[in-house]
């Protein structure tokens, strides 16, 4: 039972930045003048001053004031990119002091057109909505993302002619914040972790500015019932939002909740929970619930009751990827009672059919919240999700121990390792599955994989 109560909605995630005119402006300008080339298609160098107000939306810094409003202001420093449309950066202008309102100051160079438009960009080199903290703070450090245009009237001024004097910055994802309680009791439940999920939500912007659709996760340095998330949506629509939570004393929670959360909006959400129950030996197949610090599922493997993690190891929601190891570290992310599952657990082939294993259970590939992977399905409402995760390739440098790269087949393939080794010896077996089939094939050991673990249920 998931109670849902919609406080507030905010729309202040704007910046106004406005363009200064003056004797200062034109001074700038004709002190470097003699270094500007003025033939046609030559570079041209423009010192800019702007001043800039705050009205709220993303900075680096971010604070909550009355009423759930979502305070901006800008720290010392702060950049501010000027980009053509193609996303070649022309400029870069920094605020000069703290505060709502500033300077911007910088120097913008390149030659530009009549009608040409110019994106004013305050965000990171590549947002990253994953591994959030839950704080203002941290998105602030680390999802920062808002952007401005204004079109170029005259490219021969000094300084250059815009259609307008300002220019408004929007924010280009929305913040929640989250109060988590406690359904029956009216209690606040302290936040450790999160995991969310839905079908176009961006996990995180390369440069270039094309989007990865992708769960957003995160760890409170300290537990708490109030959990701001910055989420960016690739779609306007009222979507699904998948929701993995565990609470400081252990529990989980998952849920689903219908929202539409826009990008620039500041919202302010209340939601109610009821924790998984704990998994026994009685429990029925098909039952989800908590056994030894994990939420997972109940199924039937080679006739014996085993419960499969819903996540796999060092994920936080079940679409994550969660970590990669090496065959000689497979186990070393689990808990007391999980186990990475042995080869017959995984898959039994007997004269071309499928006979046993976690392959057996009825599973196609589909695509789970923009994730892609296999659904298993138990029955009716209840099923499990393996992500396509792929594997890191380091057959060309099996001295590497820690530092991993070169990950490889994600979202295409999935490859999740058994306990159980292969000939030769530097090999052991796998689930490996794409949107065609599903096998158990040998792997080499120093490659990464994911692990999706069971428990025994006595």
């Amino acid at each position: 039972m998931v109670k849902v109560g919609r406080m507030r909605i905010k729309e202040m995630n704007v910046k106004t930045i406005k363009i200064l005119s003056g004797m200062l402006a034109m001074l700038a300008f004709t002190a470097c003048s003699s270094n500007i080339d003025e033939s046609a298609d030559a570079p041209r160098f423009y010192n800019v001053t702007l001043t800039a107000s705050m009205e709220g939306g993303d900075t680096r810094a971010l604070s909550e004031g009355a009423d759930n409003a979502i305070i901006a202001s800008f720290a010392e420093n702060d950049e501010v990119k000027v980009v053509k449309a193609d996303g070649s950066l022309v400029g870069t202008l920094r605020a000069k002091t703290a505060g709502a309102n500033t300077t911007l100051t910088g120097t913008i160079s390149g030659t530009f057109n009549v009608n040409e438009v110019l994106t004013f960009r305050y965000r990171r080199a590549t947002a990253n909505y994953d591994g959030q903290v839950g704080t203002l703070d941290g998105i602030a450090a680390n999802q920062d993302y808002a952007e401005g245009t204004l079109k170029v009237i005259d490219p021969n001024t000094n300084p250059l002619t815009f259609e307008s004097n300002s220019v408004t910055l929007t924010a280009k994802q929305s913040i929640t914040k989250f109060t988590f309680k406690d359904a029956s009791t009216d209690a606040a439940v302290s936040v450790k972790t999160f995991g969310i999920a839905a079908v176009g939500l961006v996990q995180n912007i390369a440069a270039n500015g094309t989007p990865t659709i992708g769960a957003v996760t995160g760890t409170l340095s300290t537990a708490s019932s109030d959990v701001y998330i910055a989420l960016r949506n690739n779609t306007d629509a009222k979507q699904t939002y998948a929701f993995t939570i565990q609470d400081n004393a252990g529990n989980w929670y998952i849920f689903t909740k219908q929202a539409k959360l826009t990008n620039g909006n500041n919202y302010a959400l209340s939601i109610a929970l009821t924790p998984l129950p704990t998994l026994t030996s009685s429990s029925a197949v098909g039952t989800i619930g908590v056994v030894d610090g994990l939420p997972a599922i109940v199924v039937e493997i080679n006739s014996t009751k085993v419960a499969v993690a819903l996540m796999n190891t060092g994920a936080l929601c079940p679409e994550a990827y969660g970590t990669y190891y090496i065959f000689s570290q497979k186990a070393s992310g689990l808990s007391d009672g999980w186990y990475v599952p042995t080869k017959d657990e995984l898959y039994v082939k007997e004269n071309d059919v499928v006979t046993g294993g976690l392959a057996k259970i009825s599973n196609a590939w589909t695509t789970q919240n923009g994730v892609n992977g296999r659904l298993f399905t138990i029955s009716e409402g209840k099923t499990f999700f393996l992500p396509a995760a792929g594997f890191i390739d380091n057959d060309n440098d099996e001295g590497q121990e820690t530092a991993y790269t070169g990950k490889v087949l994600v979202s295409t393939f999935g490859y999740y390792w058994s306990q159980t080794e292969a000939t030769p010896s530097s090999m052991a077996y796998s689930l490996q599955f794409s949107s065609a089939n599903i096998n158990v094939f040998s792997e080499y050991e120093v490659n990464a994989l994911p692990v999706r673990p069971f428990h025994a249920l006595n």
